[in-house]
């Protein structure tokens, strides 16, 4: 499909603006919900294509755009974008082929995947490309510099660029990108669709995993490679303190589940998936249910679009790929139900967010398995401890927000909607 075959576009209706929005991988996807979201409920008429580069990218698209399990309660159903696909292979053929299928009016890049081929095509045919949600990170920056020149006239092509920092800006600026076309809007992140849980929901939500009046939840979400180890350790040495813990495990790539599965059990740690809960709670025999969901120790998420959600029945959060070096991940998700977090020493992917989180205090950065562990317990201890740091999280999360109206002015002030 990246090629150009098979991709199942259809043409552009006569007289629609067609806007083409992507985002490279799961990351990017999510946070592109609110915008997209946005464009969809005031924009009445525009045409949306959305694309991803990755396979789990589409999936998560296809789940979130098309199926949209973002509404909230009192939303009805509605399908947010028009079509769905691959953004094409950085060729000159494949960007041909897959952008005269699309035939947009403009372009919107959501944080990164820029490539110049496909910038080059764009700018041929007079098609206006932006970046909103863009962030250059210090590593990136001393990347392009080495190229100079020719990184000045790779992002100068864009239309605009829509940073999320003043730190952002500053890097653009650097590149010798023309000052102007440097807006500073804010993260999108922060605009992400609010699911305030009800009691009742709650409810639901804790029977589903057998959670009782004793039970304590840490929820480990979008590990990586090498951190679930780390986190069977600390799961086997709390529970000795903490008898009624359950960890939930989110792994960022789902299709590792078995294989973190046989890791867990041959610690004697005892796991099951959270499709084999969600079987049993369809099942006609509720003993058979409840004598198999009161045991697990641990519960791994095998269904992508889940996590968010889960954050809502937590004690303690931990937000994964920041024990590697993987630029960790969003810890809004778990800010957006009050909750305490805790993540590793790179959170570069997220640093404004997360500095925030820590300077407002909701937030706690660990250093080695040692600290995690130790923070995890020190939490788990003290209801206070949690219950204040999820305040000040809160606060952060709904302190933030405007990014996606601010870029969708510069874009009505462009005449891209």
């Amino acid at each position: 499909m990246r090629f150009g075959f098979s991709t199942g576009l259809t043409p552009k209706q006569p007289g629609k603006k067609r806007l083409w929005i992507h985002a490279l991988s799961v990351g990017e996807v999510i946070s592109a919900v609110p915008f997209v979201r946005a464009l969809k409920e005031h924009r009445i008429g525009l045409d949306i294509v959305f694309t991803a580069s990755t396979k789990t990218g589409f999936d998560m698209a296809n789940q979130l755009f098309l199926k949209d399990n973002t509404r909230l309660p009192d939303q009805s159903a509605e399908q947010l974008v028009d079509q769905l696909g691959y953004f094409p292979f950085d060729l000159g053929y494949c960007v041909k082929k897959i952008s005269r299928q699309i035939n947009p009016d403009a372009v919107v890049i959501v944080e990164t995947d820029l490539w110049p081929n496909f910038l080059y095509e764009m700018k041929k045919n007079k098609i206006p490309v932006m970046l909103i949600n863009a962030r250059l990170s210090k590593r990136s920056l001393k990347g392009y510099l080495l190229f100079k020149n020719f990184s000045s006239m790779f992002f100068s092509s864009l239309i605009v660029i829509m940073a999320q920092t003043p730190l952002d800006k500053k890097r653009f600026q650097r590149l010798g990108i023309d000052e102007k076309k440097i807006l500073v809007a804010g993260n999108i992140k922060f605009d992400q669709p609010f699911e305030d849980m009800d009691e009742r929901g709650l409810d639901a939500m804790r029977d589903r995993f057998g959670i009782q009046k004793n039970t304590q939840v840490l929820v480990a979400g979008s590990t990586h490679d090498g951190e679930e180890k780390l986190l069977c350790n600390i799961y086997k040495k709390s529970k000795k303190n903490f008898p009624g813990l359950l960890m939930i495990l989110a792994p960022r790539d789902t299709k590792r589940c078995s294989a973190i599965k046989s890791y867990f059990l041959s610690r004697e740690v005892h796991t099951v998936f959270l499709s084999t809960l969600d079987s049993l709670k369809e099942m006609d025999n509720p003993e058979k249910m409840n004598d198999t969901r009161d045991c697990p120790d641990v519960v791994l998420v095998d269904k992508m679009g889940e996590l968010s959600r889960l954050y809502a029945i937590c004690d303690v959060a931990f937000v994964g790929g920041s024990m590697v070096r993987q630029g960790g991940h969003n810890p809004l998700e778990a800010a957006a139900f009050s909750k305490p977090v805790l993540f590793g020493p790179d959170m570069s992917d997220f640093l404004m967010i997360s500095t925030l989180m820590m300077d407002h205090g909701g937030a706690k950065m660990v250093e080695s398995e040692q600290n995690l562990g130790k923070e995890i317990e020190i939490l788990l201890k003290d209801k206070q401890i949690r219950q204040q740091m999820g305040r000040r999280n809160f606060e952060i999360f709904s302190q933030n927000s405007g990014a996606v109206q601010r870029i969708i002015q510069q874009m009505e002030c462009l005449d891209i909607v």
